[in-house]
């Protein structure tokens, strides 16, 4: 079972609990649920671990609630682990193949009202973010980059075989960079980009157009 396998038994559970919406990867946040000014975090791991529990215990600032989920254990949690998760107010989820078991509650904590923590949090949540599943791998999470690349390479596609400068590209594409132009004439010509994406310089100004190999 991988982290992201946990990620919708998680979501069913805030949903069951009245929490209204549910986002993956929010900050550093793998699922966020919101209910009004009340957060609850959940940590999304495949074995239960101390660095898991310091994770949680972090994420007190930022959460009135405060879960971390693994998948469900053939042993019992060990008396140690409970105790540390009952002191700081954190809350275990089992996750099966079919079901999850809430081994302990989570308890409201303060921390997150005293340092405000749990608004600014919320300024992380983006469009896609309801539709992201938590504990995805880095290079599978939507991103603010990745969404500007998914605009640019649809214009780009509808254009084939046209070359485009970057001022055509910023007239139908929606970025997120502060420097739209510079940024994204950056990012077009960066090594990571030329395996879909070419240039060319004429009369001193710069094209681009997606490769020919990408349609076929």
């Amino acid at each position: 079972m991988k982290e992201s396998d946990l990620f919708l038994p998680v979501k069913k559970f805030l949903l069951e609990s009245g929490y209204s919406n549910v986002y993956g990867e929010v900050g550093k946040c793998d699922v966020l649920g919101v209910n009004g000014e009340c957060n609850i975090i959940v940590e999304l791991k495949t074995t239960l671990s101390f660095k898991l529990i310091d994770q949680a215990i972090e994420r007190l600032k930022q959460g009135h609630y405060v879960y971390i989920a693994i998948p469900k254990r053939k042993q019992s949690i060990p008396k140690c682990v409970k105790e540390i998760l009952t002191y700081h107010k954190i809350g275990l989820i089992e996750v099966g193949m079919r079901s999850f078991k809430v081994t302990i509650p989570a308890r409201f904590n303060r921390l997150a009202n005293k340092r405000k923590s749990y608004k600014r949090l919320r300024k992380n949540i983006k469009e896609y973010s309801e539709g992201q599943i938590g504990g995805v791998k880095s290079g599978e999470k939507i991103t603010d980059y990745s969404i500007t690349m998914q605009n640019i390479k649809e214009y780009m596609k509808s254009k084939r075989n046209k070359w485009v400068t970057v001022d055509d590209i910023l007239e139908h594409c929606e970025t997120h960079y502060k420097k739209p132009k510079t940024s994204v004439m950056a990012t077009l010509k960066a090594e990571w980009n030329q395996d879909w994406c070419e240039s060319k310089i004429e009369n001193r100004k710069r094209y681009f157009r997606m490769k020919e190999e990408v349609f076929v």
